[in-house]
């Protein structure tokens, strides 16, 4: 049986990072919010010390430049100090240095890689091979810089933009073809907060933030644990480390009551979350979240934090009935059952016949069949709502 080797690999930690839009007049939530991001890098090291990996790989951005603090040098080298296994780490674009870089050393088991490529070896048939920033705006193709050995499992440690999921910041840009054929068995990227396996021939994989810290970063985020025997991934695990998990939620009405509502959202989330609800369709609950929207934030709050919500609700239409009249509800009814008996391709035709919706084309056929009927829709339902004056603001 072939020598096994087990490693963590996260990037991204953006430790003593603020979050955006939250916590500015609840001084008490934004220091739990500011912990979180610790909390969910001291995850890390439990997953670490009681998996008994080898190896802790850091793909960058360890920092949040501008609030890096002396302080949290000293935690996060403390937090290495306890796994007493090594640990490698490249530097990204937010990991400027430090005056105190320094007068406070990491631990013997940390290497941070130099800004020219170095190849560690990791036992008998393992290597590292990674390389950090040398400026914060990094130009260089470091992908293009890293050639393994084939003779041995190599994992490759870099900070970098691919081009096939960059998030619109490119530094360090590389292509796919940058990365193949290189004898690198493991990419272990940093820099897009998105997790992302973008390959398993070889693996490219994108781990994501180890805690989201706005709506742009919903979802569960963590790290992966990766177990390789005779040269081949026989493990790969994903483990969320998150404290808070941010939600875009859209709730439909139609035909809930609020404690319906309530559960839905909560079964849609796990854990400590953060959310951001919009209300559609028509219901009987369109009237409470007009006159007492405080009402159901307090009866969502009791579950998880909501950050705010937005009502695009109309009260409850029998359109069917209502399709047979003679005023104008009755015929913009008609309209909408007729567009429905059309195609996408139709549809889209007759709103671009607008000379303002034509410029967004692209946008209407990108969506789904059911999406372009909701619009739809939810168009009918906001006029119909106007008509009879209840406003849709």
């Amino acid at each position: 049986m072939g020598q096994q080797f087990t490693f963590i690999h996260c990037a991204d930690l953006h430790l003593g990072s603020r979050f955006k839009g939250l916590g500015d007049t609840d001084p008490a939530l934004a220091s739990k919010l500011r912990e979180s991001v610790k909390e969910s890098f001291e995850r890390i090291i439990y997953a670490a010390v009681s998996r008994d990996v080898d190896a802790l790989v850091i793909s960058g951005d360890v920092y949040d430049d501008r609030n890096e603090l002396p302080s949290t040098r000293l935690w996060f080298s403390e937090q290495l100090s306890r796994l007493r296994k090594p640990v490698f780490i490249c530097k990204g674009n937010h990991d400027s240095d430090t005056s105190w870089d320094r007068s406070i050393a990491y631990p013997g088991n940390v290497h941070v890689f130099g800004t020219e490529p170095e190849r560690i070896p990791l036992g008998d048939g393992f290597e590292i091979i990674g390389v950090s920033y040398s400026t914060s705006h990094e130009t260089r193709n470091l992908a293009s810089m890293i050639q393994g050995d084939a003779a041995r499992f190599t994992i490759a440690c870099l900070h970098c933009d691919l081009e096939s999921v960059s998030e619109g910041y490119p530094y360090a840009p590389c292509s796919m073809s940058d990365l193949l054929g290189r004898s690198v068995d493991y990419w272990a990227l940093g820099h897009i907060h998105r997790r992302c396996v973008v390959s398993k021939s070889p693996y490219i994989v994108y781990p994501g933030n180890i805690q989201g810290r706005s709506f742009k970063e919903t979802g569960p985020k963590g790290a992966y644990i990766v177990t390789v025997r005779d040269r081949l991934v026989t493990g790969f695990e994903f483990i969320p480390t998150q404290s808070y998990e941010w939600a875009d939620l859209t709730v439909d009405i139609g035909g809930k009551t609020l404690n319906d509502v309530v559960g839905e959202i909560s079964s849609a989330t796990s854990g400590q979350t953060i959310c951001r609800i919009t209300f559609t369709g028509s219901g009987e609950l369109d009237r409470m979240l007009r006159i007492n929207p405080q009402d159901v934030m307090r009866a969502i709050s009791r579950r998880m934090l909501v950050s705010s919500m937005e009502v695009r609700t109309a009260p409850p239409f029998d359109l069917e009935s209502r399709s047979d009249g003679k005023d104008m509800a009755a015929a913009l009814i008609r309209a909408y059952e007729d567009a429905c008996k059309l195609s996408k391709e139709q549809v889209v035709d007759i709103i671009c016949r607008n000379k303002v919706a034509r410029n967004s084309r692209d946008f209407y056929m990108s969506m789904s069949e059911d999406e372009l009927h909701n619009l739809l829709q939810e168009s009918l339902l906001n006029i119909l709502a106007k008509m009879e004056g209840i406003s849709c603001r």
